[in-house]
C-alpha cells in the first residue's frame, strides 16, 4: 500500500474512535422516509464518491424475448425500481451494480443490484469500503485533518484545528487535491452541457407530441400534420415540463440521477410519438 494509503488508514481508524466515543454520548436519529414518488437511480457500476448504506439485493426476472427487445434496459431498470420501492420503499435511493445472469436454457435472464441508502455524513461502512482509490482520497483529505487537530489541539477549538487541518491536507497532497478539484470541475459542467442538450430534445419533443395531439382533435391526416405547423397554443409546447431542477448546488449522484431520469423521460416521450403516429396513419 502507498504512504498516502497507509495515512489513510490511520486518518480512518482515529476518526472511528473518534466516532465511537460520540456514539456513546448519544444516538444520532434515524433519516425521515424518503418520497414514495422519488426517482430510484440504478446502474450496473458502483458509487464510489459517494456514503451510503446496503439495504440489500434486488432480484428480477426477464424473459429472452424481452431482454431482445429492450435494447436500453429501460424496462429492466424499470423492473429493479419497482422492486426496490417494494421492498425499501422508506429508504432506498439507488440498485448499483445491476447484473444479469442467463438460465441453463437461455430462456430467461436473471437481474440482480444491491438497494443502498444515500448518507448525508460518513459512516464506518462507508469509510472501510473502497480500494487504493478511496484509501488515497481519504489520506488526502483524512490525515491532513488529524494532523491538523493534533497541531490544533483538540482543546484549542475547532476553528484552529479545522484550519491547521486544512494546512495539513495541503502539505500532504496541494497538486493531488488541486487535480480532484480540476476533475470534479470538468465532470461538472460535462453534466451540465448534457442536461442542456437533454432539456432541448425534451422540449422539442413536447412540441412535437402537442402539434400531433391538435392533429387528432381536429381529425387531420398524419401526412398533412407533418407538413404543417402547429397554430394553437398547448400547455406542452413552452416546455414548462422540461425545466428539471437547480443543480448548482447538486451532488455527482444528485447530477447523475438527473441526467438518468430525463434521458427516461426522453425514451417516454418517444415512445408516446411513435404510438401517436402508428395509430394516425390508420394502423
Amino acid at each position: 500500500m502507498s504512504r498516502l494509503g497507509n495515512l489513510a488508514w490511520e486518518a480512518i481508524i482515529a476518526m472511528l474512535s473518534i466516532g465511537a466515543f460520540w456514539g456513546c454520548a448519544g444516538q444520532s436519529a434515524p433519516p425521515p422516509p424518503r418520497p414514495a414518488n422519488r426517482y430510484i437511480y440504478v446502474t450496473a457500476q458502483g458509487l464510489p464518491d459517494e456514503c451510503y448504506t446496503d439495504l440489500g439485493t434486488v432480484t428480477v426476472n426477464q424473459s429472452f424475448a424481452d431482454a431482445a427487445v429492450d435494447q436500453d434496459h429501460t424496462q429492466r431498470a424499470r423492473r429493479l425500481r419497482a422492486a426496490a420501492l417494494r421492498d425499501y420503499p422508506d429508504d432506498v435511493d439507488a440498485v448499483i451494480n445491476v447484473a444479469t445472469h442467463q438460465n441453463d436454457v437461455g430462456t430467461e435472464l436473471t437481474v440482480t443490484g444491491e438497494a443502498v441508502r444515500l448518507e448525508d455524513h460518513p459512516t464506518a461502512q462507508c469509510m472501510l469500503r473502497g480500494g487504493e482509490k478511496a484509501m488515497d482520497t481519504a489520506a488526502l483529505m483524512g490525515a491532513g485533518a488529524i494532523a491538523g487537530a493534533t497541531v490544533g489541539g483538540l482543546i484549542g477549538g475547532a476553528g484552529a484545528a479545522t484550519a491547521a487541518g486544512i494546512g495539513g491536507a495541503s502539505a500532504l497532497g496541494t497538486r493531488e487535491l488541486l487535480a480532484h478539484q480540476a476533475a470534479q470541475e470538468q465532470q461538472q459542467q460535462d453534466f451540465e452541457k448534457t442536461l442542456r442538450t437533454q432539456r432541448e430534445e425534451i422540449k422539442r419533443l413536447l412540441k412535437e407530441r402537442a402539434r400531433l395531439r391538435q392533429c387528432q382533435e381536429q381529425e387531420v391526416p398524419l401526412q398533412a400534420c407533418l407538413t404543417t405547423r402547429s397554430t394553437g397554443a398547448s400547455h406542452d409546447e413552452d416546455g414548462s415540463e422540461a425545466t428539471g431542477q437547480d443543480t448548482v448546488n447538486a451532488s455527482p449522484f444528485e447530477m447523475r440521477k438527473h441526467l438518468q431520469e430525463q434521458q427516461d423521460y426522453i425514451k417516454q416521450l418517444q415512445d408516446e410519438i411513435a404510438q401517436m403516429k402508428w395509430r394516425m396513419g390508420g394502423h
